[in-house]
């Protein structure tokens, strides 16, 4: 018989083995990596991924759309402080000193976090900005977040079953779709003679409706993340 602790080390090895990695991105003049971004019913927050270095705070820039419009500044990421299941990351102006504190930050949690296989995301729950408290949208298990200038997007997929679920920036219910189709980078779902797409680029993402083969519409996404098995 193997020993519990061999069988222990098996069972966690293909928890790792099956988890998944989560890659986000924002569309500033063209599509870059995003360390953080946000949701909100008013406004889409992102911050930049840092340049690769050991520099602590780093640089980024910190974009924000409301409606098809959005400003930039540039900021500083880090240093993180960590709590009992939650991570408060620091934002600061450029040029300023780190302040003990801080009167901006990102909170994101380190329990819902893509690190452990029992979560296909890491959860950002608000950015605290001088602009006020921005409340993010998070959806468990989802395999895609995005939002358009128009729609806040969710497509869950588990088990060779997709759901789709979209809501308008106001916050009303939007279309709820399930039934879809997942072939190569486009996901798709069809109902009352309409197809919905939704196109990933390497990256990049687009969300389309259809009728007849005909394009009726077609979104850009401002930012998204998308989580695929490792």
């Amino acid at each position: 018989m193997k020993p519990l602790w061999l069988s222990l080390l098996a069972a966690a090895s293909l928890a790792s083995a099956q988890g998944y990695e989560m890659k986000s991105y924002l569309n500033l003049n063209g599509w870059q990596p995003a360390a953080y971004w946000c949701d909100t019913p008013g406004r889409v927050l992102a911050v930049t991924q840092p340049p690769q270095t050991t520099d602590n705070p780093q640089p980024v820039k910190l974009v924000q759309w409301t409606s098809a419009n959005h400003t930039w500044q540039n900021y500083q990421l880090g240093p993180s402080d960590p709590g009992a299941g939650q991570l408060y990351t620091v934002l600061t102006p450029a040029g300023q000193p780190v302040s003990d504190s801080p009167g901006a930050f990102i909170h994101s949690s380190n329990i819902e976090n893509v690190s452990d296989p029992a979560y296909r995301m890491t959860k950002v729950g608000e950015f605290k900005l001088p602009a006020g408290v921005f409340e993010c949208r998070y959806q468990p298990q989802a395999a895609f977040m995005g939002a358009t200038a128009r729609h806040s997007i969710t497509v869950w997929e588990s088990g060779g079953k997709l759901t789709y679920r979209s809501s308008n920036r106001d916050g009303t219910a939007g279309v709820y779709l399930t039934g879809g189709t997942h072939k190569g980078d486009e996901y798709r779902w069809t109902k009352s003679g309409y197809a919905y797409a939704l196109k990933l680029g390497d990256p990049g993402a687009t969300l389309s409706v259809l009728r007849g083969g005909k394009v009726l519409s077609r979104e850009a996404f401002q930012a998204y993340s998308v989580s695929i098995r490792k």
